[in-house]
């Protein structure tokens, strides 16, 4: 689990280096669920961290 984080947040940091204004978006949604996994979160939970 710890291993996929860190290869999306290099994706991440990476693709940033290159070109700033790159779209990121779906790379930093898969690190969010990454972490709600990781904590075992529940769909509640996550809706209150997500602000909906």
């Amino acid at each position: 689990m710890c291993g996929e984080i860190i290869k999306c947040v290099n994706k991440i940091l990476e693709s940033k280096a290159k070109d700033s204004t790159l779209d990121t978006s779906k790379l930093e949604s898969k690190l969010d669920s990454l972490v709600y996994k990781l904590y075992n979160l529940t769909n509640d939970e996550v809706t209150i961290i997500k602000g909906n």
